[in-house]
């Protein structure tokens, strides 16, 4: 194995299988220090996260048959911080820090309290689904809202083509989450309706940390991200009364879980919107779900149901068409 090689072998604990994940770490973390066109920097590092992203699904699964919801925070993001420490060491010009004041003081609270949120109800959903692979669907949502607010806040243009791929997706969704007896209330509790609110303070965080991307670094907001999350985890595991003994092996997921999700996954979310709009960051991402559903399958043996999957294809179709209608109409875009 190369120096440069950080390879890690995971074994899960219901003797569903193995996980062996190499991965190419210091490369990719200085990818967006390659001389690569503007463009191209922001869809790798876009490419980045979804990869690493679609891990995360499985590893936290996997970490929730033996840990509560607060334990798993209180480990996940314990983790996070240290792997975001140790990127942030690696060179001089990282470790100089700069103070933050005044709105972009108030920017980075704001976007850690939409974290809660927006992160509290994601894992709660994975937690909650027996198969991770529906929340990868669903999580598709946050695109669209992404997309929608840009055009409310951001002010990006937007066209019918782009219009009938948030239809598609909203479809998809409406698809997935059917269930024939189902109440407002179980919706609401159940792995659809915390999606769909996950996804729209997710669409949020993403037009906010756009916004004030040359101000926030992505280091900044993935350690404010992490340090949120942490002191929240253990709140809810004193008010529970929960202790912060685990077993091994759901540390040892939670472990690397956390290096690809809270870790990897942040920053190269953030990086990417440096190069590229936060909408095309998003559409990258939306085919998180195919990994997703090939490692739930793999390792716990699950597949979605054939409506699922027919709801999934319309969740990530949706994204695609939005990228084809930015490629189709960009001049068209500009001149407007």
């Amino acid at each position: 194995m190369n120096n440069d090689s950080l390879s890690l072998t995971i074994f899960n604990n219901a003797g569903t299988g193995i996980i062996v994940a190499e991965f190419q770490a210091v490369k990719i973390i200085l990818l967006h220090k390659m001389p690569l066109k503007p463009l191209y920097k922001g869809y790798s590092l876009a490419l980045l996260a979804t990869v690493a992203g679609s891990t995360v699904y499985i590893f936290s699964k996997a970490a929730f048959n033996q840990v509560s919801l607060p334990q798993f925070g209180v480990y996940w993001f314990a983790f996070a911080i240290v792997w975001n420490v140790l990127y942030t060491m690696r060179s001089a010009e990282h470790r100089r820090v700069h103070p933050i004041r005044g709105h972009s003081l108030k920017m980075l609270l704001l976007i850690g309290f939409i974290e809660l949120v927006a992160t509290g109800a994601f894992y709660a959903a994975i937690k909650t689904s027996a198969n991770p692979a529906i929340p990868s669907f669903l999580r598709n949502m946050e695109y669209i809202f992404v997309t929608l607010m840009g055009v409310i806040i951001l002010r990006e243009r937007f066209t019918r083509l782009e219009a009938a791929g948030v239809l598609l997706t909203f479809s998809g969704a409406i698809v997935i989450s059917y269930h024939k007896d189902a109440t407002l209330a179980s919706y609401l509790t159940g792995a659809s309706g915390l999606m769909l609110v996950s996804t729209v303070f997710y669409g949020f965080r993403t037009i906010l940390a756009k916004s004030n991307i040359n101000v926030l670094t992505p280091t900044i907001l993935a350690i404010n991200r992490a340090v949120f999350l942490l002191v929240f985890s253990l709140i809810m595991l004193l008010v529970l009364g929960q202790g912060l003994a685990i077993p091994g092996k759901a540390l040892l997921n939670i472990a690397v879980g956390s290096f690809f999700g809270p870790f990897l996954t942040s920053i190269g979310q953030y990086s990417a919107l440096k190069y590229i709009e936060a909408s095309r960051s998003a559409i990258i991402q939306s085919t998180t779900a195919l990994f997703v559903l090939i490692g739930a399958y793999l390792i716990f043996g699950r597949f979605p149901l054939g409506y699922q999957l027919a709801g999934g294809a319309l969740t990530i179709a949706g994204p695609m068409l939005l990228l084809l209608a930015k490629r189709i109409y960009p001049q068209k875009k500009n001149k407007e």
